[in-house]
């Protein structure tokens, strides 16, 4: 025999006698061969990527993506466990902010009080940390109770979501997240959160990128084969699921890691046309010396001044204290991309001198910058939240965040099957000779 013909004989034997790779795994008949279609080295080294990535910290991506799902609705949920805090009357409002303070003042003297705002309906009176707040009946002055606004199964929810519990004024704090990692110099709970959002890019980018099938085949991409098998089934829903969330998924890891990693934003911003210096001046107002013998600018004058430089809702005021002498209030203007958040829904900012009604500032993110950068603070930012978009629409965003679970169930059920099959593959072969 020639050793052309020596060839022919082992490739022939080799297409009578399939290998574990060349098996269509979810067929009925998993004995017949296929030619396996040769990969190209990038998609094979992003379907890696893609994989390990998901393997080493699915379970950290799961818990972040279905803990922020059920805060999507924490405003929601804050009201229904806390009924008694929002009892109000009908009668039309008599309350002002200011009196309001001075009721919570004169029942409890011992209590910082910091910022009052109004929510569902009532005066909320909280404290200079923001952690526990009075309500105030608007319509007959009464104190309906005191609330803890960051304890019990929602403040811990906070505080794994938001803070992979490293803030301390919510409950489950755990002080060992809170220390510097060597070299890097930030927290352990800053370390988890940001990488989980560049995981969450990272898995997203590389997904689209796997699941992309060719302008010809397309919508191949798009369908799910539920008479070919469990696992054809739910590889198609993996693949579904994972290009539908997409846009989601890439908003949620790039906002969740440029809270953890300002280098983030800053790319970001870069990459669409923005400026990279994203910094507000929200928290760095400076009040001018005010003239000897001059009073108090008062609640109300504080709340009417507001309002004058900027129509709109009075969401929120801080109080002056000891670090910060002057006033912010938080306007909901004509658009409020924090509408529906709980107690803290304004986004433009009015800051006037305690001790100067006319020396005021307005600080608003779409003022004089880049459509890149408004568009970021105003749309992309909020969005991360679901703040900007009502209850109804936030079912929306409540089902997108859950996908990092359904991705997770769909892609252990085909490595199982798979896991299966090759192994039922291995007992025919029978040990290697």
């Amino acid at each position: 025999m020639t050793g052309v013909d020596a060839r022919d004989a082992r490739r022939a034997e080799a297409r009578r006698e399939p290998s574990p790779r060349t098996l269509i795994v979810g067929h009925a008949d998993t004995n017949r061969p296929v030619r396996r279609r040769q990969r190209a080295p990038l998609r094979r080294a992003l379907i890696v990527i893609h994989r390990w990535s998901a393997l080493t910290l699915g379970v950290l991506l799961v818990v972040q993506c279905t803990s922020g799902a059920i805060l999507l609705y924490h405003g929601e949920l804050f009201r229904a466990s806390h009924r008694s805090f929002y009892q109000h009357t009908d009668a039309q409002t008599v309350i002002t902010t200011e009196r309001a303070v001075d009721i919570v003042r004169a029942a409890d003297p011992d209590f910082d009080v910091g910022w009052v705002g109004s929510d569902g309906g009532v005066i909320a009176v909280g404290d200079h940390a923001r952690r526990t707040a009075y309500s105030v009946d608007p319509g007959t002055g009464r104190i309906n109770t005191y609330a803890g606004i960051t304890e019990g199964p929602l403040g811990l929810l906070v505080n794994l979501h938001d803070c992979a519990f490293g803030c301390p004024r919510y409950a489950g704090m755990a002080p060992v997240v809170t220390a510097k990692v060597p070299v890097l110099g930030l927290t352990w709970a800053h370390l988890i959160l940001g990488t989980v959002g560049l995981l969450l890019v990272l898995l997203a980018v590389s997904g689209a990128f796997v699941w992309w099938p060719s302008l010809k085949r397309w919508h191949h991409g798009l369908r799910v084969r539920t008479n070919k098998g469990r696992y054809a089934r739910d590889r198609d829903l993996h693949n579904v699921i994972g290009i539908i969330s997409v846009p989601f998924l890439l908003m949620w890891g790039v906002t969740g890691a440029a809270f953890e990693f300002p280098v983030v934003e800053r790319v970001w911003l870069v990459l669409t046309g923005g400026e990279a210096v994203n910094a507000m001046p929200q928290d760095s107002f400076t009040p001018r010396p005010a003239a000897p013998g001059q009073p108090p600018v008062s609640v109300s004058a504080a709340s009417a001044i507001a309002l004058q430089h900027v129509p709109g809702r009075l969401a929120y005021l801080m109080l002056p204290s000891a670090d910060a002498d002057y006033y912010r209030a938080a306007i909901a203007g004509a658009y409020s991309p924090y509408e529906n958040r709980a107690f803290y829904s304004g986004d433009i900012f009015v800051y006037i001198n305690a001790k100067d009604s006319a020396d005021v500032q307005v600080v608003d993110s779409s003022h004089g910058r880049p459509v890149a950068n408004t568009f970021y603070d105003k749309v992309f930012r909020p969005a991360h939240f679901g703040w900007l978009v009502n209850g109804w629409w936030r079912i929306l965003w409540f089902l997108l965040a859950l996908t990092p679970l359904m991705l997770a169930i769909t892609g252990a059920s085909t490595w199982l099957v798979a896991l299966r099959t090759r192994r039922k593959v291995r007992l025919r072969q029978g040990p290697a000779a």
